[in-house]
């Protein structure tokens, strides 16, 4: 039930939504709301590639990290 009310609102809101922007919204004010609606886009758009682009970085070798080295130094220490 909660769905079917989730849907029905959201129609409606769309639906109004709608309404307002032709009938009672300025040519100005309509160019306004579509540039926002763009920089939105453009935007998100853009923290996506930084996202992608710092979750595609991997090191390969991580022997050569002091901290990689000082933890295999104690393993060796304690026999392992």
């Amino acid at each position: 039930m909660k769905f079917k009310t989730a849907l029905v609102g959201s129609v409606l809101v769309a639906a109004v939504g709608y309404v307002f922007y032709e009938h009672f919204l300025s040519d100005e004010a309509k160019s306004q709301i579509e540039k926002l609606a763009h920089s939105v886009t453009e935007g998100y758009s853009r923290i996506s590639e930084v996202i992608e682009s710092i979750n595609g970085q991997l090191i390969e070798d991580t022997s050569s990290l002091p901290n990689v080295q000082a933890t295999q130094q104690q393993w060796q220490n304690l026999g392992y």
